[in-house]
């Protein structure tokens, strides 16, 4: 059943300035947001904004949270008026029509969508079915220091792993602590830190003990002492 509006909402809120929202897609039905997409929806789903990167992806990795520059496909179910791609702003939230800014850094698409569904709920619809599509990552950006041939920044796409992105700058150096590879996850309120024996992969051939990474990440290689 299409969410009722309520009476009386205020004015609609103009559109966000340039460059905080990036359009609004036509009508999409809910059946194509659950999985037999329409091919506009699909489309949007799959094709990349000019500009941006080849490699970002759609599909976030577990427990991803949103932060500067993700693009955001909000769909509203029954309101095509109110379905929109919105990219999230320096200041962490996105524009939505009649709403207004809603936060959106460190929240998970799901909670967003919820923090939407509130936003509408109070006088302006009744039951509203709200869903949340992460379209475009922001920059897939890890950052290696310490002891790797070439530290740095390194792009990364959906399931590349710690060694994946440690051969990828060339390999550990001869004295690096493989024993203790450090990781710190910013998980939006507050940072998680863990470590990885890179020996048991390399050496033991561990495989299922790599680590997937998620953007952001801030990988630490220790220098060994003999």
């Amino acid at each position: 059943m299409n969410a009722e509006r309520q009476p009386g909402p205020g004015p609609a809120t103009p559109e966000s300035p340039a460059g905080d929202r990036v359009g609004s897609p036509d009508s999409t039905s809910w059946a194509a947001a659950q999985g037999s997409e329409s091919p506009g929806l699909a489309a949007a789903r799959t094709s990349e904004s000019p500009g941006l990167p080849a490699d970002r992806t759609t599909k976030p990795p577990p427990g991803y949270v949103l932060g500067n520059d993700d693009v955001l496909h909000v769909l509203v179910y029954g309101e095509p008026d109110l379905t929109t791609v919105a990219r999230v702003s320096g200041d962490g939230s996105i524009d939505m029509p009649l709403v207004g800014k809603v936060p959106a850094e460190g929240r998970t698409p799901e909670q967003l969508a919820e923090g939407i569904r509130d936003r509408l709920k109070d006088g302006y619809l009744v039951n509203p079915d709200v869903r949340v599509v992460l379209q475009e990552y922001r920059q897939n950006m890890v950052y290696l220091m310490g002891q790797v041939a070439v530290p740095g920044p390194y792009r990364i796409t959906h399931g590349n792993t710690l060694m994946e992105t440690v051969s990828k700058a060339g390999g550990f150096t001869p004295i690096a602590r493989r024993k203790k590879v450090k990781i710190i996850r910013n998980t939006g309120t507050a940072s998680r830190v863990f470590f990885v024996d890179a020996t048991r992969i390399t050496d033991e051939g561990k495989l299922e003990e790599d680590v997937s990474l998620m953007p952001g990440d801030l990988i630490i290689v220790p220098e060994r002492f003999f």
